[in-house]
């Protein structure tokens, strides 16, 4: 069959015809699925200076984004539209400080927005805490800052120069608005930082700078001590100083810091907080205005032993008082005694003329333990010299067992046994004597404590009885009651030529004793 040539045309038009109307509908379907804007992926949200804000990927067909927000168990409400596809933050500035915030992120494009992360992303907002004020004192800078509403606390740092980097050197809780920093060392300009914080969340840092100008010098230790409260030691002022540390250790242990001192002309301090028989190390740090200075890391060294008195020293029987000798002639003492029927022990200040080198002719400390009168029963011990006229803290203990120990100012420096002193009864007694007839002694004893049956009491009332054993001597109690001072003085006289203090000792002396 034959076909016309126009029908041919006629017949090709309509399938291109057809093929047009059918394709646009399937691909018109394809490009609008894929022209849908992917949901976006959340990245962080964090506190920044001016608000709270969020960051999220770029997501794939987006022209923009929508920027969600809640509170608490609220809906999600739109705060803001982004319009372009690359910007991918967001800062939210209408935001009140310790408030909580929850963010989240839709894509949108022109065939619509994406869904979005219900679970979104949280955030506490916290307002940055203004640095008011920045001052130097001894040895420390001290910051203060404006109150974060609603914040749990503070975070300080600090770093020294503008290349340097921050550390974090103390956190303060509440209210508090200041911070002491005391570890500054080295001139230089340190920069502070201050955050506040609720929880996990913290704002954004508040900086501040300080510049330190002086470095005080390293103290030049003096001496070190012990005394009657402690362990004292002493330094020389330092260039630059407004104040000091004191830093002690025990043993091979590390310095630890004691105490602070706020002014620069103190240059002594005493240790009370020590342990007898322990070894104690100590060192000074000095201060300058806002910066510390350095110490000697050798320090000076001391093992404590506190000075005896009659209230820390255990004995059965005990003695003390200050006294003091002068005099004139060959020889003269002033003692204490402790004694029994049959014997004695002494401890005192003696001047002898005629005693045995190296004590010629000088003035000493002297043990005499009388274990009986009869010809060598007496030994004689000198401990060291002395001095007349000068006033020495003197104390004589008895033990239970007979041993007598001796101090000279709260130190130990000697002991003898006497057996007869655990065996009988002890009475306590001061005593002055001189050698030969025409020698003098004037031998004041004050402050006078007893103690007797091993128990101090600081309150008993003790009396007084005269024993003076030679006409020129004078002992005078009248005092003792009002302020426990007892003074003998006196020139010995009505001995024969022959005698002296060593052969006749009965006749030579003025006594007090105790009861």
């Amino acid at each position: 069959m034959k076909v016309k040539k126009h029908s041919v045309i006629w017949m090709l038009f309509l399938a291109l015809f057809l093929s047009t109307a059918v394709l646009p509908l399937v691909s018109t379907s394809a490009a609008q699925a894929a022209s849908e804007p992917a949901r976006p992926s959340l990245r962080k949200v964090e506190v920044v200076s001016n608000g709270i804000k969020v960051t999220w990927k770029q997501s794939s067909n987006a022209s923009g984004y929508y920027v969600y927000r809640k509170t608490g168990g609220k809906s999600y409400q739109k705060i803001a539209t982004i319009t372009n596809a690359r910007t991918v933050t967001y800062t939210d500035k209408g935001v009140k400080s310790g408030t909580a915030y929850r963010y989240t992120v839709a894509a949108f494009n022109d065939s619509g927005s994406s869904s979005y992360n219900t679970k979104g992303l949280a955030a506490t907002y916290l307002s940055v805490p203004k640095i008011t004020k920045i001052t130097a004192s001894s040895g420390a800078v001290s910051i203060r800052w404006k109150e974060t509403s609603k914040a749990s606390g503070y975070i300080i740092y600090r770093k020294k120069g503008a290349s340097g980097k921050y550390s974090r050197i103390g956190q303060v809780k509440g209210k508090t608005l200041t911070y002491k920093d005391t570890t500054v060392s080295g001139k230089g300009t340190y920069y502070y930082a201050v955050c506040a914080y609720k929880g996990s969340s913290k704002s954004a840092r508040a900086t501040k700078s300080f510049k330190i100008s002086k470095v005080p010098s390293t103290p030049k230790l003096g001496t070190v001590s012990v005394t009657d409260s402690g362990i004292k030691l002493t330094w020389k002022r330092a260039s630059n100083a407004t104040g000091y540390e004191i830093y002690r250790k025990t043993g091979s242990g590390k310095y630890t810091k004691i105490a602070t001192i706020s002014k620069a002309s103190t240059l002594s301090y005493v240790d009370k907080k020590v342990t007898d028989g322990k070894k104690y190390t100590y060192t000074v740090r000095s201060c300058g205005k806002g910066v510390l200075g350095k110490y000697s890391s050798k320090g000076l060294s001391i093992t404590y032993e506190p000075k005896r008195t009659i209230a820390n020293t255990k004995s059965a029987y005990t003695i003390e008082a200050d006294v003091t000798l002068k005099g004139t002639g060959t020889g003269y003492h002033a003692k204490l005694v402790a004694c029994t029927p049959t014997s004695a022990v002494s401890f005192g200040i003696q001047y002898d003329a005629h005693a045995v080198a190296p004590y010629t002719g000088k003035t000493a400390f002297l043990i005499e333990n009388v274990h009986s009168n009869n010809a060598g029963g007496q030994q004689y011990e000198r401990t060291g010299l002395a001095a007349k006229n000068k006033k020495f803290h003197l104390m004589l203990t008895v033990m239970a067992n007979g041993t007598c120990n001796v101090y000279v100012d709260g130190v130990k420096v000697g002991s003898v046994k006497n057996p007869n002193m655990a065996r009988e009864t002890v009475y306590l007694r001061v005593e002055a004597s001189a050698r030969l007839n025409g020698d003098s002694v004037q031998a004041t004893f004050s402050n006078i404590k007893l103690k007797s049956n091993g128990k101090y009491d600081a309150d008993r009332v003790w009396n007084t009885h005269n024993f003076d054993t030679n006409k020129g001597m004078t002992s005078n109690d009248s005092r003792f009651a009002s302020s426990q001072t007892i003074k003998i003085s006196g020139k010995v006289k009505g001995l024969t030529p022959e005698q002296d203090w060593d052969n006749a000792y009965e006749q030579v002396s003025g006594i007090i004793q105790f009861w």
